[in-house]
């Protein structure tokens, strides 16, 4: 039209569509697949596997340097705690090896009974061979209140068995016990609060000074029985040799505990018994230590009679009454 003025628009961009050329397929000589060659496995499994191992590697250095960092941190925590203060008599009286290892067991009781320990005692200071040679040691807590318990611990090759006791309770069984009186006739008191241990002592002391108590009609023809019983069971087994050897020392263990409570002497540990009846009693000593060094079990029930003769001649037989 006259007098209209004609405008160029131009498209966007973005609705112009491209215009492609016809697809124009050409065929090639290398289009055709050789079956003949054989196809090569690519196993993605391989790269993975070596990443995995890899990251494997890596966490398992981690774990152990942080399991390396935690037990440096325990060891110096565990050198920093205060060492309890042991007696001066400590460095006199024991080895070098135990004045390291008391104070590691003092610091885990008191550790753990802290709030109502009164006191911690050393039952003796020369314990029998066989506990010497397994390294075994005992300390006895004193506690607040009722209790009555044992527990072991090691430390380095020493085997420690802990026992707790009640102040009131063990006090009362000072006074009627045959076995805690020379148990602590020579203890040591490590530790202690107002002077509970060192009263503990002093009764313990006092108790042994009395010594055992004797033992009346009934109880000395208990003895006898309990002896001759254990003999008896040993001839029953005769014909049977490896039987009769293991219940004699049942029968040795019980004319060993008559001997001692027919004289009125406390029970001494089981390393000195022989020598300590030995030197009192020169023919029972002679025939227990014969009945050990004998292999014929006929030979040994024969001195078993005859100490069991020996030790028993003051005591009655029980009445008869058929």
């Amino acid at each position: 039209m006259d007098g209209e003025q004609t405008v160029d628009v131009q498209p966007d961009v973005s609705e112009i569509a491209p215009v492609l050329p016809p697809e124009v397929h050409v065929e090639s000589p290398n289009d055709a697949m050789d079956v003949s060659t054989t196809p090569v496995a690519l196993d993605p499994s391989a790269e993975i596997q070596t990443d995995v191992s890899r990251n494997k590697g890596d966490t398992t250095e981690v774990d152990e340097f942080s399991q390396n960092i935690s037990s440096e941190v325990i060891v110096d925590v565990a050198s920093e705690l205060p060492e309890p203060s042991l007696p001066s008599w400590i460095a006199e009286e024991v080895s070098d090896e135990l004045t390291e290892i008391f104070p590691i067991a003092m610091r885990y009781v008191k550790a753990k009974r802290g709030g109502d320990m009164l006191g911690i005692i050393l039952p003796t200071l020369d314990p029998d061979t066989r506990s010497r040679r397994k390294g075994k040691l005992s300390l006895l807590v004193i506690i607040k209140g009722e209790e009555r318990n044992a527990q072991w611990i090691r430390v380095k090759r020493h085997m420690i068995q802990i026992f707790y006791r009640g102040q009131k309770g063990f006090e009362e069984e000072v006074q009627t016990s045959l076995s805690i009186p020379p148990l602590l006739r020579k203890a040591r008191v490590l530790f202690e609060r107002d002077g509970v241990a060192s009263k503990i002592c002093d009764m313990t002391a006092k108790r042994f000074r009395q010594g055992p108590p004797s033992p009346s009609i009934n109880e000395k023809i208990h003895l006898k029985a309990e002896c001759y019983h254990w003999l008896g069971k040993i001839q029953e087994a005769t014909d049977h040799p490896d039987r009769a050897r293991y219940i004699l020392p049942a029968f040795i263990d019980q004319i060993v505990v008559s001997w001692f409570c027919l004289r009125g002497l406390w029970h001494v540990s089981a390393s000195s018994e022989l020598q300590f009846i030995l030197s009192r009693d020169k023919a029972t000593g002679e025939g227990l230590g014969d009945i050990w060094k004998e292999n014929d079990i006929r030979k040994q029930i024969e001195l078993a009679q005859q100490i069991a003769a020996h030790v028993l001649k003051d005591v009655p037989w029980p009445a008869r009454i058929d």
